[in-house]
């Protein structure tokens, strides 16, 4: 497995409110970054949160290559049998992985997107910073997918996925801490490479 390094830059974990505060600012999972509603606010078409399609100007089934004219270059990642993960951390926390779209090994397209700034949001206005609760009533088929423990802090984390709509949420002390966009009815686990750098699957 390669591991991309880039020096100088932030990796992309998951964290919770127990961090301390150098930790929470190189972990755009914690719940720091959480806030209570933005509903009131008309939603930017590039923090559009679509299940099943995209969040914002990233969309499931992008060329990667489109994806680093966008973002630049990636603060952290992974790859391994060709697939990667991408991380962004500088703006906003954004997590991709990709993996080549055919058998020819050329194109590699997204996968799966991971957001946690809570100015990402549905058109509904469901986002991070909201409650586990919040969610249930706005995705009554929500059922558990995963569950992790942070390997230094030993915090929990579980994951809840609408499989069928493409859309699936990390949950931290029943706070929404990331929201991940996936292909319709497969589950969010369907990933070579762990979407949880730092987490152990319980």
């Amino acid at each position: 497995m390669n591991k991309l390094n880039y020096t100088g830059l932030l990796l992309f974990a998951m964290a919770t409110a127990c961090h301390s505060p150098a930790d929470q600012k190189k972990d755009p999972f914690s719940t720091a970054h959480t806030v209570t509603a933005i509903e009131d606010k008309k939603i930017d078409s590039t923090k559009l949160i679509i299940a099943g399609k995209q969040a914002g100007s990233i969309y499931l089934g992008q060329d990667m290559q489109a994806v680093f004219k966008l973002l630049g270059r990636p603060d952290d990642g992974d790859a391994a049998m060709g697939s990667a993960l991408a991380i962004w951390n500088k703006k906003e926390p954004l997590l991709v992985f990709s993996s080549y779209r055919d058998s020819n090994m050329v194109i590699k397209g997204v996968k799966q997107i991971s957001v946690s700034a809570p100015g990402f949001s549905t058109a509904e206005g469901i986002h991070t910073g909201i409650s586990l609760k919040a969610l249930m009533v706005a995705y009554p088929e929500l059922e558990k997918a995963a569950v992790y423990t942070h390997l230094q802090t030993k915090a929990e984390l579980t994951v809840y996925d609408a499989v069928a709509k493409g859309i699936a949420f990390d949950v931290q002390k029943d706070t929404c801490t990331a929201i991940t966009i996936h292909p319709s009815s497969k589950s969010v686990n369907e990933v070579y490479l762990t979407m949880y750098p730092g987490w152990k699957k319980l």
